[in-house]
């Protein structure tokens, strides 16, 4: 059986790598439409795929 802290931290990640990979979506259709770095599809993009990976790195952290 598995414990629920297990469940809790494989989703913490399962959510964290979710937050990336919509932030790459965006970026992708950003550039796509011809969007700049300064557009709103590409900030976001960079803010989701920053919160993801900080995620990540604060769930590795605590692991130890």
């Amino acid at each position: 059986m598995t414990s629920p802290e297990r469940i809790y931290h494989g989703s913490i990640r399962a959510l964290a790598v979710a937050f990336m990979a919509v932030g790459a979506l965006l970026l992708a259709l950003t550039l796509i439409a011809g969007g700049g770095p300064l557009s709103l599809g590409f900030i976001l993009g960079l803010a989701f795929m920053g919160v993801g990976a900080g995620r990540l790195w604060i769930a590795a952290r605590l692991a130890r």
